[in-house]
């Protein structure tokens, strides 16, 4: 979907400035359940789970501030999902990336407006180890834990 470019002053004419899309999501949190592993009418695998966040807490507490937990719908697709559903399980810690998207039951006219996390990446945070789970795999059976050095991006 193309922006519309905004011209800059007269003494630039020939100059247009384009406004950037951006979206892109990072969290972390633990999983609520289990993800399901489903198949689409074509036989592509997807599972969708909840990630529950914690956020931080106001460092002096002031009444009405209290934060609540923050439930996040997540939508994983094709071999990646088959990782998900392999490697995690209720409570595990996850970090996702991804973008935002409208749920298939959103209903704009009636300002109902659900979004929820395509994710492009999931790593599986374990204590002592750790698992990239993407969908690049040559089969489905995924990689092995690799020992964690403190880094969670190797």
């Amino acid at each position: 979907m193309d922006r519309p470019t905004k011209p800059l002053p007269a003494n630039k004419p020939n100059v247009t400035f384009r406004h950037p899309d951006i979206n892109r999501v990072i969290i972390a949190g633990q999983l609520l359940h289990d993800p399901p592993l489903r198949r689409t009418r074509k036989g592509v695998a997807v599972t969708n789970f909840i990630v529950v966040t914690q956020p931080d807490q106001v460092p002096v507490k002031q009444e009405g501030l209290e934060r609540e937990p923050v439930y996040i719908s997540i939508v994983v697709w094709a071999k990646q999902a088959v990782q998900c559903c392999k490697y995690l399980r209720k409570g595990s810690s996850v970090v996702i990336f991804g973008e935002l998207q409208s749920m298939p039951n959103a209903r704009p006219e009636e300002q109902y407006l659900p979004v929820q996390i395509s994710a492009h990446w999931v790593q599986y945070l374990e204590k002592g180890a750790f698992h990239k789970i993407t969908g690049a795999e040559e089969d489905e059976g995924g990689e092995e834990p690799m020992e964690n050095s403190g880094e969670a991006g190797q």
